[in-house]
């Protein structure tokens, strides 16, 4: 199988394995590792701009969605399917490369790998938020690592499908 296919079938993958995961277990994870990793942020009030705001985030190539806001001061994760006031719409491998800074929002946006529906303004400051974020900065040396070099392998292989200049 070449590295492309291998690429390409990971959402085949990852699909079964989030479909046996029950929903409470996912949403309580999501809360708890977004309010890890955005404390500071959180504490200089950098994601005001999502209070009581219904933002989802949805990972096409898999179908899952993760609906969440922010109520007094903490990072909730919502059941869905919620009504949201923006969404945020990209497959995995794009959302991958965004994390890791391989290619910028706006790369992704004008090449429509990154939709926004809904608030557009509250979208775009979500977009630009997450543009800021050191990853680097945020999570274990050792997860990190591992997903950078995860990241700059789907970068070598996307290269056609995602424009990343």
């Amino acid at each position: 199988m070449s590295t492309n296919k291998w690429v390409d079938a990971i959402p085949k993958i990852i699909q079964p394995i989030k479909n046996s995961i029950p929903d409470p277990i996912v949403n309580f994870s999501i809360e708890k590792v977004l309010n890890q990793l955005f404390k500071e942020e959180k504490i200089k009030g950098e994601l005001s701009f999502i209070a009581e705001r219904i933002i989802e985030i949805h990972v096409k190539d898999i179908d899952f969605s993760m609906f969440f806001t922010l109520k007094n001061e903490e990072i909730k994760s919502l059941r869905g399917p919620q009504e949201p006031d923006v969404t945020l719409s990209a497959t995995g491998d794009a959302l991958i490369l965004l994390i890791y800074n391989k290619v910028d929002p706006d790369t992704l946006f004008f090449n429509r790998k990154l939709m926004v529906k809904g608030n557009t303004e509250l979208g775009l400051h979500l977009k630009n938020f997450l543009d800021t974020i050191e990853v680097h900065q945020k999570l274990p040396k050792v997860i990190y690592l591992m997903g950078d070099r995860f990241s700059d392998f789907i970068y070598k292989e996307k290269s056609e499908t995602i424009p990343l200049n």
